[in-house]
């Protein structure tokens, strides 16, 4: 006998054909029906498992607060936990955290607690990670539809599913047609006896616990009017089953006790294959890849520079400013939902998610700016009343937990008029500008030789909360400098002027040539074709030709990529030396891509690349940026290795995974043909016996490896339509058709990469991978603080000891009470760790991801031991 759970609900994309208030006008009709005729006691309607609904619906009908909290207390409403449904592969470990702990917090507010399931309906596949995100907020049970059920997994409905950490989770895996498997139940006799048998064809041979669910809804529907007869029929006709109307709590709590009692299958890893039994619709990665790139910096900005600083800086005045983080998480948060992030959206949707994406970049960078001011124990209301007084200084912070030496880009302001505002200003005089750039190079004691990049003027202001700001006409020099001991995520200020330069100076400075760069670590050469070598002058390596570009037409849509080849040319236009060393060398080689046929033809990009090398660093960056001209095509750039065959890790939400080619069926490829590309995080490594090498990214979010060692990432994916059917990479509308000519994306992209050669798969490269990323995506970064009143004492922040443990997060906690610290062990091995901290510790807990706290930990003094299981993500709590 199955005991069949139906669950009442919507699916609510909360944008995607349709713009975001276009929706939340039928959510509110939805929702303002369910207060007027409430579910039944004991029965619910879910809310799709996110809480950002409750938000959309209260906006417009803050009345009815009181009616909804009621009914969400009741359990006769169900909403959460997440906060958005987002699209689990391209956020970060920690965006999914901060999503739980958001929809954690809107449910708070208004009295209620979600069922007690990670309700996943329809993301485009789930990290491997995710079992212990699970685990972390108490959650039993994943319920979940695509990226699980081919013939490479078990054939039930439910499994054990293990995180690499070893923490465990119940998956419950909806039927082929997912959430929509229950909608629309007739009421006539003879129609729901046909669709109960149906039904249970599909149910009874997939269930491993006789506990299942008939979820009751569909994409923005809202509950189906003669819901009541409906059941009675369903009832009626399947007399040897149990079927009842449910809620999601109670079908989690049966099915819980249910698999208790039987011996499940156990899967392990990302679920990223539901070829043969629904789309897995894996090529979404590289569309409007200029958006994900826009999402991954903005993200690292939350989690590495502001909520750091400000978890620092909270410290210093006791005080916090939280919420504004809130805030800018929320907006960030809104841009995650599969439909938008992934980009499968109309244009005004991808056009309104950019303006969110930037308003979350200025909300984090403001509040990172005041943290630092305060952590130097700025005063910004002082110093605008004591101008006489103002002396600049660099400021230099470092946004990493251990110290750092090396080179360092530092931006210096110096006065070169004041510019007045206002009433009277235009007959101010103008200030000498070609006298001020003709000024000998500023000064900065205290730091090693300083390199000149840039010098530009420009009008910068000194703000206070209690006067208009002074506005001054300052020459801005950027310059890379060489700096020694930066303390562990702290900050060191020099003062700008005369004065003693350090002596310190790097062991392995750059050389630059016209057509080459070389340190103690790398020698990069470009030759007459545009070709560039790559060679590790201590390893006895050499890639002969590490760099080329591709660009093949694209049919495809905005789901699933179509390549083609076509007839394209890659002109190198030349190379030319941009800086020239000591501290870094960079070469710009200039291409141009034309497709057609010989003779002209048309011009699909024009582009640079620029080579960098810093001293002392053992990697090369390598930044693309360009004009896209042309329309339905894919561009990539492609980075060549000397790995053949390498066994493949790619860096994912909280730590990295193995990635092995998947090789599907001929009937799978006939509903959808798998693509070769896969989610690109922060890096993907390939591994071969006695050597590797990693390939950093700063955001763009798609790469392919090849068996010849060739990392291909998409720099620009270029189509027009929204869906289309006729693709035989996967027949048939994946989503509502319309033009998208925005997502043709013509015009300037951009991406920042780094390559790294090192040794063979093991504990030490696992920590080492980890440590240059950090230099490349997280450098220590200087600016001036030109109203100084004095030179700021060195800040000390927090430093995290044990090798191949990656810093994570550090935050004020939820409630104000704690500050949280997290890591990830990245190796196969167990770990012994510690926080140290600039205070001492008077209480210290393991906790969940929840900020639960677990059990006590002991301290000595300034410092916190723990233990990490192999790829353990460990969170402490510390005040």
């Amino acid at each position: 006998m199955l005991d069949v759970h139906v669950v009442s609900h919507t699916h609510w994309d909360r944008e995607w054909y349709h713009p975001a208030e276009t929706f939340r006008q039928r959510l509110v009709a939805l929702i303002d029906e369910l207060i007027d005729d409430p579910p039944p006691v004991e029965q619910s309607y879910l809310l799709d498992g996110q809480a950002i609904v409750l938000e959309d619906y209260l906006l417009v009908r803050p009345d009815r607060r009181e009616a909804l909290q009621t009914l969400l207390s009741e359990r006769r409403i169900e909403a959460g936990p997440w906060y958005v449904l987002a699209d689990e592969l391209i956020p970060s470990g920690e965006a999914l955290v901060r999503n739980l702990l958001t929809g954690a917090r809107v449910l708070r507010r208004l009295g209620a607690e979600p069922p007690p399931v990670l309700y996943c309906p329809d993301s485009f596949g789930h990290p491997a990670v995710l079992p212990s995100i699970a685990a972390g907020f108490g959650q039993p049970l994943i319920v979940l539809w695509r990226g699980y059920g081919s013939a490479r997994h078990p054939a039930g409905d439910t499994a054990t599913w293990m995180a690499p950490n070893g923490d465990a989770a119940l998956l419950f895996h909806l039927p082929r047609d997912g959430y929509e498997f229950g909608s629309h139940l007739p009421v006539d006799p003879a129609a729901a006896a046909a669709r109960w048998r149906r039904a249970r064809d599909e149910l009874a041979p997939r269930s491993m616990t006789g506990v299942t669910l008939l979820p009751n809804g569909a994409d923005h529907h809202a509950r189906q009017r003669d819901l009541r007869s409906a059941l009675n029929a369903l009832q009626t006709v399947a007399a040897d089953d149990r079927v009842h109307a449910s809620s999601l709590r109670a079908f989690a709590e049966r099915l819980g006790a249910a698999a208790s009692e039987v011996q499940l299958p156990v899967v392990r890893g990302e679920l990223r294959d539901s070829y043969g039994y629904t789309w897995t619709l894996q090529g979404t990665f590289g569309t409007r890849a200029h958006e994900k790139r826009l999402n991954a910096r903005v993200e690292r900005l939350l989690i590495r520079d502001a909520e750091p600083w400000e978890a620092l800086a909270a410290r210093v005045r006791d005080a916090s400013r939280r919420w504004l983080l809130d805030e800018a998480w929320r907006a960030l948060l809104t841009t995650h939902p599969h439909d938008t992030l992934c980009g499968c959206s109309i244009d005004q949707v991808a056009a309104e998610m950019e303006l969110r994406l930037v308003s979350a970049r200025n909300q984090a960078e403001g509040v990172r700016d005041e943290a630092v001011a305060q952590l130097v124990g700025h005063d910004r209301v002082l110093a605008r009343a004591m101008r006489d007084s103002w002396q600049p200084v660099v400021v230099i912070r470092n946004p990493a937990p251990r110290g750092r030496t090396g080179v360092v880009t530092i931006e210096i302001e110096e006065f070169v008029a004041d510019v007045p505002v206002g009433p009277g200003s235009g007959t101010s005089a103008s200030p000498q500008e070609a006298s001020a750039q003709r000024q000998p190079h500023p000064r900065v004691p205290g730091l090693g030789p300083l390199q000149v990049l840039s010098a530009t003027l420009e009008h910068r202001r000194i703000e206070s909360p209690l006067h208009y700001p002074d506005n001054d006409l300052v020459r801005v020099t950027r310059a890379a400098a060489w700096a020694v001991d930066l303390p562990p995520y702290g900050i060191a200020s020099h003062p700008v002027g005369a004065g003693r330069r350090s002596g310190a100076r790097p062991i392995e400075p750059v050389a630059v040539e016209r057509d080459a760069l070389r340190n103690g670590h790398l020698a990069v050469r470009v030759h007459d074709d545009g070709r560039v070598s790559l060679e590790s002058t201590v390893g006895n390596r050499r890639i002969h030709s590490l760099i080329r570009l591709e660009d093949q037409a694209d049919v495809g849509d905005l789901y699933t990529p179509a390549p083609r080849p076509r007839d394209v040319r890659v002109q190198c236009r030349g190379v030319r030396r941009l800086d020239r060393g000591p501290l870094r060398g960079t070469l710009e080689l200039s291409f141009r891509i034309i497709a057609g046929a010989r003779g002209r033809g048309d011009r699909v990009a024009d582009l640079s690349l620029r080579l960098s090398l810093d001293a002392n660093a053992p990697f090369l960056r390598v930044n693309v940026a360009g004009e896209n001209r042309h329309q339905d095509h894919r561009m990539r750039l492609l980075v060549a290795s000397d790995v053949p065959r390498p066994e493949v890790w790619a860096d994912a939400a909280f730590g990295p995974v193995r990635r092995v080619p998947l090789a599907i069926g001929p009937e799978e490829s006939v509903v959808e043909q798998a693509p070769p590309t896969a989610p690109l995080h922060r890096y993907v490594s390939l591994f071969g016996r006695d050597r590797g090498i990693t390939l950093y990214s700063d955001g763009l979010a798609e790469y392919e490896s090849m068996d010849d060692g060739t990392i291909a990432i998409t720099l620009v994916r270029a189509v027009g339509e929204l869906s289309r059917n006729d693709l035989p990479e996967r027949p048939g509308h994946a989503g509502w058709p319309g033009p998208t000519p925005a997502a043709q994306c013509v015009g300037p992209f951009a991406g920042e990469f780094a390559v790294h050669l090192h040794g063979p798969r093991d504990a030490a490269t696992s920590a080492a991978i980890e440590r240059i990323a950090d230099d490349v995506l997280c450098p220590p970064v200087g600016f001036t603080l030109r109203a100084a009143l004095a030179l700021p004492a060195p800040v000390r922040g927090v430093e995290l000891a044990g090798r191949g443990l990656a810093f994570s997060a550090m935050k004020e906690s939820d409630d104000g009470q704690w500050l949280v610290l997290r890591c990830v062990n990245v190796t196969d091995e167990p770990v012994d760790g510690s926080w140290n901290l600039p205070f001492d510790v008077r209480d210290a807990s393991a906790s969940r991801l929840d900020e639960s706290p677990l059990s006590e930990l002991s301290s000595a003094g300034r410092s916190v031991a723990f233990h990490a299981r192999p790829h353990d993500v460990v969170t402490i709590l510390v005040r």
